[in-house]
């Protein structure tokens, strides 16, 4: 019987570096972490839903229960889209989603009013002026600055607090991102006031005078490195 000739196979598979193998090792090591401390990343709004089937977990010895969380998140989170490539957090418009909850906020509202660089500049009433300031910290110059180049906003929007910005911002990354980001964008929805934000989505985009990439170029133009 002749012998049957099979084509030939190139059987070297190229091996990742040993430095893609440490970045990729490091961004495990920090969706882990966002994973293990999700509920304190949690707004009150979504406490009471997402954490009511697992009261349990207040019984458990403080070893336990850090040991349980990132199992009940990951079974949790398999509900809401793809888990995402490891290498996409190379990416910082994925990486937010691994920030915890006070500096999601600040970079979400810093990405708002990056986009709108009006804002600031109408924004007169110390009332709303002040938890701005405070809010954005270190940005606050920085966003003050760029604010000379945007146009007025109306009223309305020159009243709104951080958090609503941070829920504008948090729409405007989204948007960006795509559906094939929708378990990262759910793990920073859970960090935003649940009533706020659908109020927010349901009045349609709030209109901008940069792109999320022109935005982020700004703020690096201007000495910030955003999201971290």
């Amino acid at each position: 019987m002749a012998a049957v000739l099979m084509p030939a196979c190139d059987a070297t598979v190229a091996m990742p570096s040993g430095d893609t193998i440490r970045r990729l090792a490091h961004w495990a090591v920090a969706f882990d972490t966002k994973l293990c401390h999700l509920v304190d990343d949690l707004d009150t709004e979504w406490q009471a839903p997402l954490l009511s089937p697992w009261s349990f977990m207040q019984a458990m010895p403080a070893d336990r229960s850090d040991a349980l969380w990132p199992r009940l998140w990951r079974s949790r989170l398999g509900q809401e889209g793809v888990w995402p490539r490891l290498d996409q957090f190379e990416d910082p418009w994925w990486r937010l989603g691994l920030l915890p909850r006070p500096e999601l906020l600040h970079r979400l509202c810093v990405l708002a009013l990056a986009r709108r660089p009006g804002v600031l500049r109408c924004c007169i009433d110390r009332s709303v002026r002040v938890p701005l300031q405070r809010a954005l910290a270190d940005a606050f110059p920085v966003l003050s600055a760029l604010s000379l180049q945007g146009r007025p906003v109306d009223a309305v929007q020159a009243g709104w607090s951080p958090v609503e910005w941070a829920c504008v911002g948090f729409l405007d990354w989204a948007d960006m991102l795509g559906p094939d980001a929708r378990l990262v964008q759910t793990l920073v929805r859970w960090s935003l006031p649940r009533q706020m934000l659908d109020r927010r989505s349901q009045a349609g985009p709030v209109p901008a005078e940069r792109s999320c990439d022109a935005a982020r170029q700004a703020l690096v133009e201007a000495g910030m490195e955003w999201p971290c």
